[in-house]
């Protein structure tokens, strides 16, 4: 495919990136690396014979855009970032857009290359065999948009649900309660909210397979199986940030310490902060551990279950 014919066929949804785009610079949502990373990620989206993948991802960052603004003030207020000054999420670099897109975008990349083969036929001018994976490719889709409704529910788990009114739980003691920010908190709040994230973007995708090509239609069952895989993610996420992720704290305040960007808090031995668990991963790499284990859960469901599109 030439350049001209993929920019006229994919007008609209270069349009959308370009808008986009746009609106993080304007708004300081995105670092610089960010965006080149964004831009990568959204030209693999559109390389996918289902547009419905594009459009996931253009709901999935306005919905994080909104729900991270609700309460700005009073999360600041909640938290303390690493520099001192009050806590909040500050402009997202570019490990972050990879936490939250990188595997949606490998399982859409598998997508496309295998929606492009055959038995018969080779994508690669007959050089070698097309691979021919009938299974993968149907239990795909359902991987990708289970992968965007965990992310989208861990998204709004952590930006609303630090704003309950209840005190949050350590995920992996639940009679043990933890500071408002604490990596593995979670509260009945927080999952009603990642709830209502997997199940719109559930809607999105039902809607969108059913409109765009290739006209699929998703039965209830699959319905059901990605909005709980949403709930699930989020579920995960807490756990995975309770038991393979650190927690640091302010001495004085109690207040929980952020990085910059999801990296880790540095932490000198008696100095004014406390660290608590296991510092293995990042939350950049809990995003991302949480995403892949999410999307593999729902393609073993869905093939166990003879559930597809």
């Amino acid at each position: 495919m030439s350049l001209n014919s993929f920019a006229r066929d994919h007008a609209s949804q270069i349009a959308a990136t370009v808008g986009l785009v746009t609106f993080a610079l304007a708004k300081n949502k995105l670092t610089p690396g960010g965006i080149v990373v964004a831009i990568v990620v959204a030209t693999v989206h559109m390389m996918d014979p289902y547009p419905v993948f594009f459009w996931l991802l253009v709901p999935f960052f306005l919905l994080g855009v909104l729900v991270t603004k609700i309460g700005h003030a009073e999360k600041a207020r909640l938290t303390k970032s690493a520099d001192g000054s009050a806590g909040g999420e500050g402009p997202r670099g570019w490990m972050q857009v990879v936490a939250n897109g990188g595997v949606a975008s490998v399982l859409i990349a598998l997508h496309t290359y295998l929606s492009a083969s055959s038995p018969f036929m080779s994508p690669l001018a007959g050089v070698w065999p097309g691979v021919h994976a009938p299974v993968l490719q149907r239990l795909l889709p359902i991987g990708i948009i289970a992968h965007y409704g965990a992310v989208a529910a861990d998204t709004f788990g952590s930006e609303l649900g630090i704003l309950a009114k209840s005190t949050p739980v350590l995920v992996t003691a639940p009679w043990k309660k933890v500071p408002r920010g604490t990596n593995g908190g979670i509260t009945i709040e927080g999952l009603s909210y990642g709830l209502l994230a997997s199940f719109l973007i559930t809607c999105i995708a039902y809607f969108g397979t059913y409109a765009m090509p290739p006209y699929k239609i998703m039965d209830i069952r699959t319905a059901a199986l990605v909005c709980g895989m949403g709930v699930f993610g989020s579920v995960l996420d807490s756990f995975l940030g309770a038991t393979v992720q650190a927690t640091v704290t302010d001495r004085g305040s109690g207040k929980v310490v952020e990085g910059p960007g999801g990296q880790r808090v540095k932490v000198l031995d008696g100095g004014s902060r406390v660290q608590l668990g296991r510092d293995i991963l990042t939350n950049n790499g809990v995003n991302l551990a949480m995403a892949g284990l999410t999307s593999l859960f729902a393609m073993g469901a869905a093939w166990i279950l003879n559930l597809s599109l």
